[in-house]
């Protein structure tokens, strides 16, 4: 066993020498064994609980029709493997799921089945063959269950493994909740036809309160519904309605073999407990029009119809309108809205996620103050997710970037850490658990290293949403001897000094430790304040870098930031068994750095410094995992031109046909290191998308195979994308191969006309009709038409503008519009125009994204184009409107006439 498996990992080595001697005797397969050993150790490794994880491995396999097939597929498909051990480390509940049902292993061990996600349609028009051929009511309700096992366990795998970000995994869990609902009601009105007079249409609306109207349910969640009739039922019709409820929630929520569907919560009905089951939508509206308190108000702020007649959907949504978003939200109904949030928070623990300081319910209820205060007329702010509901907030101007990203940041950090903690036995918890084991498993299940590492992250996040919940709703938190005399003083001088960025300012350093020492040192330097008052109003994005890094802070107070140099050194320096974390914070840092040194002295070109950055952390990438395979940069970064938020779109290659599966191995490990990178906030993100085939292709090409796919199957769109490409890593020849995909067919007029609809599709398909003068990179005039412009010059002349024969390529935008003027293909005014657009555009598209606006979108909100505007240099909104229509018309005119001079 020694020679192979490493048993650190496991609590207990001896039982899990063990269990893999008893996996070895029912499948042949040495687990422990050297090269299998090796393949795993990831899975082991980074597990929550690997000693659970090996007990229920063998347990599934022991229920498997092939228990040696099986294992072997685990083995074969490593990254796929891993995430069926991780569930069966993570969660009890899943594994038994899986031991029950055997044949779901395949949703996790078959590429591509992992990828379809639970919509309404899809869960609907799979539960209703389920049903079809159920053979009695009982068996109909399991088939229902299994439904609910069998996507659940889908939408697991895919948060467990990153593929899903949080809010999709939410709404993945509520969809499939709407879906199984739907069945259900089907399913036992028509079993409560068998024995009553009942029409065929069911008359009863389905509401969703709560996380199930927010679209934000949790694995665990309870579902809080209201029961509505249609109006004029006669009397025992309506009493079979209610008797129907009762049936349904026992539907939902009584245990069978496979468990319960969901726990049913009726408490938020009109009158709570004591009203009765089921009402007229009459009844309902009068309720909420002269009767509903003013905290009922709030929770029908997230309600929504799941199922039901739609003449009575309408009419609830109506009624939701009118009742939430009115002209004034009264000082007294705000005052009783406080009240009984205090009261059902009250002892509340720091470990309860949901409802402690600065939990869960903090960010929910500020969010929905906000939208009853301002959301009348305003249907963008009706909205019912919470975090869309904080973005259409910024969007409006509300809350300032800053704040509104600590907010959503915040949110999904404790809404998913409430995820991991409920995953474990499927129970409704909202608490940290209090044994030290349990909190080491959470936090590995959060891809942490420990609960060291957890408890510090999740402190800091509560703090921040606690400083912005009182301070945005201005409640006195002097009570808990948080701010005192002198130093309350001066943090007050400091807000006001910075006026509507003073909020922001707040939650920046009250998070910090010694924050007295920062507000003194604003107070008493002007030029410190200034500093941090450009950060907030022109590069709010990056505030929360700054908040989360002291001497990042420190050098913005002190000035030293605009004189830091060599970052691309600092990455370099970094140790290969330099932490993840380490590497993460750095890349955050060099990036802040160079972005604050733009904002400060905009005199250097920016993309080429972000350029070689991103290259620098790719290139520890590489020498982390031995990387041997050929990387090329296509895209922005390619042209060395990419935006703070651009992915670094590569290729990989490899030149022999031996070492493809070691590359493709391999291959796979980077992208999960750079996920990881990621995930521990580093802003940087790879898109392999322009591989051959795209995302169905492998991940690494042979040279020979990247050649057939030039000679048999690349698209025009294809090659002209590789047009921006250069080398990162690797041969010249592996350039050449790609080069020759680029330049190797001549631009005839056929394929230019391929391309030029290919273009045009792009403007009506990825371009909201609104949009088109306001979208900086596809818009019309917008960055887009330039590369088109200058590229299609390159294909349709090669030799001459030198693109065929570039030897690494790595010539920016920029130096290509020279180069085509050098060789007359332009003149020198085309050429002069088209440099002023560049420069112009990229400016624009850089500060849209650091002012935390909508990416690549001009504002529409007169506030938002004034701040643009005046981060532009520019005295007004108006005179960035009449600059920019301006330049985009002239590149459009430009991009218009080129095309004509290249048809023959």
């Amino acid at each position: 066993m020694e020679d192979g498996i490493s048993l650190g990992a496991f609590r207990d080595p001896d039982a899990a020498v063990r269990t893999f001697e008893r996996i070895e005797g029912l499948t042949g397969v040495n687990l422990a064994s050297a090269p299998l050993a090796s393949r795993l150790a990831d899975a082991w490794n980074g597990n929550p609980d690997p000693d659970l994880a090996l007990r229920n491995l063998e347990r599934w396999l022991s229920v498997t029709t092939s228990p040696s097939i099986h294992l072997q597929q685990v083995v074969g498909l490593p990254v796929l493997g891993r995430l069926l051990i991780t569930i069966f480390g993570a969660s009890q509940p899943l594994a038994d799921s899986l031991i029950q049902n055997p044949e779901l292993g395949s949703l996790i061990l078959e590429p591509g089945q992992l990828n379809p996600f639970p919509d309404r349609a899809r869960v609907i028009d799979e539960g209703k063959r389920l049903l079809h051929a159920a053979t009695s009511y009982s068996h109909a309700l399991d088939r229902l269950r299994f439904l609910r096992q069998r996507w659940n366990l889908t939408t697991v795998i895919n948060d467990l493994g990153g593929s899903w970000e949080q809010e999709r995994v939410w709404r993945a869990i509520s969809d499939l909740a709407d879906g199984l609902i739907e069945l259900t009601r089907a399913a036992v009105w028509s079993e409560q036809r068998k024995s009553r007079d009942l029409p065929e249409e069911c008359p009863i609306l389905v509401v969703g309160f709560g996380k199930l109207g927010g679209h934000e349910l949790n694995y665990s969640s309870d579902v809080d519904l209201v029961y509505v009739c249609e109006d004029g039922l006669p009397e025992r019709l309506e009493r079979d309605c209610g008797k129907f409820c009762e049936a349904f929630g026992r539907a939902l929520s009584d245990r069978m073999g496979r468990g319960f569907l969901y726990r049913v919560d009726l408490r938020l009905r009109p009158e709570g407990g004591v009203g009765p089951i089921i009402r007229s939508m009459r009844s309902v509206e009068a309720y909420y029009k002269l009767y509903a308190e003013p905290w009922e108000i709030q929770a029908l702020l997230r309600s929504r119809p799941v199922v039901g007649p739609a003449d009575m959907i309408s009419r609830w949504d109506e009624m939701r309108t009118k009742s939430c978003f009115r002209p004034k939200l009264s000082e007294l109904a705000f005052d009783e809205m406080l009240a009984m949030r205090a009261r059902i928070e009250q002892g509340a623990t720091a470990d309860d996620l949901k409802r402690g300081p600065g939990g869960i319910r903090d960010v929910e209820f500020l969010t929905q103050v906000f939208q009853l205060l301002y959301g009348f007329d305003r249907p963008e702010l009706q909205v019912l997710p919470t975090c869309d509901a904080i973005r259409a907030l910024e969007g409006a101007g509300l809350l300032e970037h800053p704040v509104a990203s600590a907010l959503v940041e915040g949110y999904t950090f404790l809404r998913k850490l409430e995820h991991r903690a409920q995953l474990v036995g499927d129970q409704q918890t909202h608490m940290i658990p209090a044994e030290p084991r349990s909190r080491e498993q959470l936090a590995r299940s959060m891809d942490m290293s420990g609960w060291v590492e957890l408890s510090s992250a999740l402190t800091a996040h509560r703090r921040t949403i606690q400083i912005l919940y009182r301070s945005s709703l201005h409640i006195d938190s002097s009570s808990d001897g948080h701010q005192e005399g002198a130093a309350a003083e001066v943090r007050a001088r400091v807000a006001t000094q910075l006026g509507v960025f003073g909020p922001a300012a707040l939650q920046w350093f009250d998070v910090l430790p010694e924050s007295n020492a920062f507000y003194h040192e604003l107070i008493e330097n002007s030029e410190s304040l200034e500093r941090v008052r450009r950060v907030l109003d022109e590069c709010p994005r990056l505030v929360t870098v700054f908040k989360s890094s002291l001497s990042l802070t420190e050098l913005l107070l002190n000035g030293e930031i605009e004189d830091v140099q060599d970052g691309v050194e600092r990455l370099e320096r970094l140790s290969v068994e330099a932490p993840l974390a380490t590497v993460a914070t750095t890349l955050q840092s060099v990036v802040a750095i160079t972005l604050c040194q733009w904002i400060f002295s905009p005199d250097f070109e920016l993309g080429p410094r972000l350029s070689a950055v991103t290259q620098a952390v790719l290139d520890h990438c590489a020498k982390r995992l031995y990387v041997d395979f050929d990387i090329i940069a296509t895209g922005s970064f390619g042209l060395m031109e990419p935006g703070p938020g651009s992915d670094a779109d590569l290729i990989f290659l490899v030149k022999d046909k031996a070492n493809h599966p070691g590359a493709e191995q391999q291959a796979q490990h980077f992208i999960r290191l750079v996920g990881q990178l990621h995930r521990l906030g580093a802003p940087l993100e790879i898109d392999l998308r322009l591989r051959p085939e795209g995302g169905k292709g492998l991940l690494v090409r042979t040279y020979d195979g990247f050649r057939g796919y030039d000679l048999d199957g690349m698209e025009m769109w294809e090659r002209f994308a590789l047009g921006f490409s250069r080398r990162l890593k690797g041969s010249e020849e592996a350039f050449a191969v790609v080069l020759h995909g680029a330049y190797g067919l001549p631009l005839t007029p056929e394929r230019l006309r391929e391309l030029t609809k290919m273009k045009r599709r792009v403007e009506t398909e990825r371009v909201m009709p609104q949009h088109v003068r306001r979208d900086v990179k596809l818009g019309a005039g917008g960055l887009n038409d330039i590369e088109w412009l200058v590229h299609l010059h390159e294909m349709r002349y090669p030799e001459a503008t030198g693109a065929a024969s570039a030897p690494s390529g790595g010539r920016t935008m920029a130096d290509r519009i020279r180069r085509l003027g050098r060789v007359s293909l332009i003149n020198a005014v085309e050429s002069e125009v088209l440099l002023d657009a560049h420069r112009y555009l990229v400016e624009l598209r850089t500060r849209i994204w650091l002012l935390g606006l909508q990416d690549d979108l001009m504002p529409e909100n007169p506030d938002r184009l004034e701040r643009l505007a005046k981060a532009c240099g520019l005295g007004s909104a108006n005179d960035l409107l009449a600059k920019h229509r301006e330049v985009t018309e002239a590149v459009r005119r430009l991009y218009t006439e080129s095309l004509e001079r290249l048809r023959p």
